[in-house]
Order: C-alpha cells, then structure tokens, then sequence
C-alpha cells in the first residue's frame, strides 16, 4: 500500500513540476505558480543574484515577472522523482528551452530545474525550486562566457531563418502561381509625384494586348496606364488616377485599348492604391477583359430595341426615343406615317409568310431612304422621323419612298407633317397619322387602287 503511494506522489512531483515549468516558461502565468508555494520555502533563480527564503517574499518576487518572460516553446523534457522521507519527494529534470518565434528574441538553452514537494492533509505543496544559470552550460575551453549556449542559440535562430525562408519561398510560389495563371490582367507600378514606373505584370496582360513581355517592359507607363488606349477614354482613364491619394483608396474604370493587333479590346478595371513609402506608391491595376461581354451587351441592347422581323427599330425605341430624345425642342422636324394597304388580305390569301416577306421588303426601301430613323411600331405600321433634313429634301424623299414602294407592287398609305419652329413628335405624328388615315380611307373606298392586282 505504501509502495503504491509513494509511486503515485512521484508521478505526481513529476507531474507537478512539468506543470510549474509550463505555466513560467510557456503561459507566464505567476499565480498558477504561487497557488503552489508551501511555507516554509527556498528559491534559486537562473540569475546570479536571483535567491530567497519564504512564499510571500518569493511570491512577491514572482508576481514581477508576469508580463516579462517571453513565450517560450519545450522540448526534450525529462524528469525523475525520488522519495527524500515521509511526505517529501524530490524531483529534478531538464529540457531543452526556445523562445517563440512570434517573440521575435531567439534564445535557446538546455534547462535543468529541481523542485521539493511536501504532502500535508493529502494535498502536495512546492517548498524548494532550483533552476539552473544557463553559465552552467560552460564546457571546458569556454573562458568567462557560455560558448556552447551562444551557439546553440545561433544555430537555433538560423534554423528558424531557415524555416521562415522557406515558407516565404513557399507562399511566394503558390502566389505566383496564381498570379500568372488567372486570367485577369495584372500589373503593378510605382507612382512618385505625376509619374509611374514598371514594376511586374503578369502573363495575363502580355496574352490580353498580344504581345510580348519584352514589348511590355518597353512600354511607356509614366501616365499610369499601359497600352494604346482609345483616345476618347484617356481622359476617364486619368480621372480614375487622380482618385487614388492614400493607401486602401481604390477606384473602378472601364476603357478600351488597341491589342498589338489593331483590334480593340474593352477592359473593366480595378486599380487599388496599395501602399506607399519613402520610395512612392504602389499601384496595381486588375484588368478583366469583357470585349465578349460588351459585345453581348450592346447585341441585347440592339435587339431590345429592333424589330426581328423587319431590322427596323420597333415600338420600344420609339417609345423611349419619343419620351427622352425626342423630348426636346428641335430647330426643325419632320414626321411620316405610313400602313401597308391590303396586309390582311395577303396573309388570308397567300399566308403570312406572304406577309411577313412584303413587311421586310417595304422596311427595306424605309431604311434606304432614312437610314436609322425608321420604326416598325405595329403590324403594318410604320413611321419616320427626321431631324436633318429640310423641308424640301424631306418631302422629296418621302415622295421618292412611295414611288419606290409602288414600282415594287406594294401599296401604302402615307402622311406626313414637316415643321421649322414648335416641333413636336407627338403632334406632328397626329398630324401625319390624320393624312394618312385620309389616303388609307381613298384607298378601301377604291378598290381599283389595290395595286396588288395589276
């Protein structure tokens, strides 16, 4: 029985002293040591001068080292235990001590700590710490200082050097990696006062421009942008720059340039102002290239707004163009309406086929003779405003549209009204809409004017 308690208190001392060790050298935590010390007590520090009798007296002195002993890391620990007599055990180790990394001290020393502990009411309590001075790591042929210890120590800062390097070697890879492999265009400059210079780039932006990266790193960017961009957003281009003063300031720009090809090449930009030292600015441009997506856009923007049928414009233009551009007061305007005669009666004849192939040809002979100002704004009807031609010219050509229209066996019925001062769609276009409801009633009362029968 006694056997086996006396084997549990030397693990225990064991035990205890590994805790003492880790709460000082890896958690700093001074209280979890005094809750520990016995009355009466005996401490021997690492310093020279560091020694002294009684818990509160070393209690007091333990309290000045919280915040003070840097967070250190344990290895190689090994500890034994004896039985000194009746409830005291002694216990002595030694492990190899390394100061953190993150405290930026390297430091590395091969320990040894001796501890007593005493059993009272069952409960164990320190009474005797003795912690080794690293000058006892002296060896023979060291004089006066701890040569070994120094260079263990070097070696252990080199190692972490090393460590460190290498994970900076391994991030700087998988950065770069990436850097090449994405499909944005980067590139990187430094900007001192109202000029730029080269940094990097990556093969992103050689592939967007076609061209090389020998051509790349020819290039002027001291205006802050690279490229031959399109004259008509060079000024957009420098605005965005301009908007950058301070580091995490960023700005948004969209702009073409021309690839080594001639072609043009619409990129979305992001340009981020991402530090700045004594040297200047750093400033990196993200690039994405969106030709496909703006091409998109602008094919989806013209077919909300043309007629499939016909390529005209359809009614959705001509209600925003009467509601926005057409708005305005304009120094002269001229209007026409026209309906094709007879549409029911060739798509119930001959089919809509029929109908549909004499709507395209009629709206051909609309877009010769008015080029992007014709509107398919119902089933067989159609108008033109114009805004560039004088009266006579107008007139003119509307009456050479109908005689057009005519040869090519299609009847219409046709108005229209042309003003030099009050112009307005809106009225003009009842005006238009009046004659030509005119013509069109002359032509069902008529029906020897169906030219769809000669």
């Amino acid at each position: 029985m006694e056997c086996n308690q006396t084997e549990e208190r030397k693990r225990a001392a064991i035990e205890l002293t590994r805790h003492l060790v880790r709460k000082h050298y890896c958690e700093n935590d001074t209280e979890a040591l005094i809750a520990l010390f016995d009355e009466p007590m005996a401490w021997f520090g690492a310093g020279e001068d560091e020694y002294a009798t009684g818990r509160d007296t070393i209690s007091a002195i333990f309290r000045e080292f919280a915040g003070k002993v840097p967070k250190c890391n344990l290895s190689g620990e090994e500890y034994s235990a004896m039985e000194l007599g009746p409830d005291v055990y002694l216990c002595t180790g030694r492990m190899w001590i390394t100061t953190d990394p993150a405290t930026n001290i390297y430091l590395q020393v091969h320990q040894r700590i001796t501890t007593i502990f005493r059993w009272a009411n069952g409960t164990a309590r320190c009474c005797h710490i003795h912690i080794s001075n690293p000058y006892s790591d002296m060896v023979s042929g060291d004089v006066g200082f701890p040569t070994r210890m120094a260079r263990q120590s070097y070696e252990y800062l080199m190692r972490c050097v090393r460590e460190q390097q290498e994970l900076l070697d391994a991030q700087t890879a998988e950065l770069s990696s990436i850097y090449e492999t994405i499909p944005c265009a980067i590139f990187r400059l430094l900007r001192t006062g109202d000029s730029c210079r080269l940094l990097t780039f990556n093969q992103a932006l050689a592939d967007t421009l076609q061209c090389s990266r020998e051509t790349i790193q020819a290039m002027d960017c001291s205006s802050g942008f690279l490229g031959n961009i399109v004259p008509e957003d060079l000024a957009e281009v420098r605005a965005a720059m301009r908007r950058l003063k301070k580091p995490g300031d960023y700005t948004h720009v969209t702009y073409r340039v021309r690839n080594s090809g001639g072609e043009c090449v619409h990129l979305r930009s992001t340009i981020n102002l991402i530090s700045e030292d004594g040297n200047g600015q750093i400033i990196q441009n993200s690039a994405f290239n969106v030709s496909r997506s703006m091409e998109l856009e602008a094919q989806l923007s013209r077919l909300s707004f043309e007629d499939s049928l016909t390529g005209l414009f359809n009614r959705n233009r001509f209600t925003r163009d009467m509601n926005n551009y057409f708005g305005t007061e304009r120094a002269h305007l001229g209007v026409a309406s026209l309906d094709l005669n007879g549409l029911k009666e060739v798509n119930d004849q001959q089919g809509h086929g029929a109908g549909d192939a004499l709507l395209q040809r009629a709206a051909e002979h609309i877009r010769r003779a008015f080029p992007d100002r014709g509107y398919r704004i119902g089933g067989d009807e159609f108008v033109i405003i114009d805004e560039d031609l004088d009266e006579a010219a107008f007139v003119k050509t509307i009456h050479t549209l109908c005689q057009a229209l005519e040869r090519d066996r299609i009847s219409v019925s046709c108005g229209y009204a042309w003003r030099a001062s009050h112009c307005s769609v809106k009225t003009q276009l009842e005006e238009a809409d009046a004659r030509m409801y005119q013509n069109k009633k002359r032509y069902y009362s008529d029906r020897r004017h169906d030219r769809r029968k000669n």
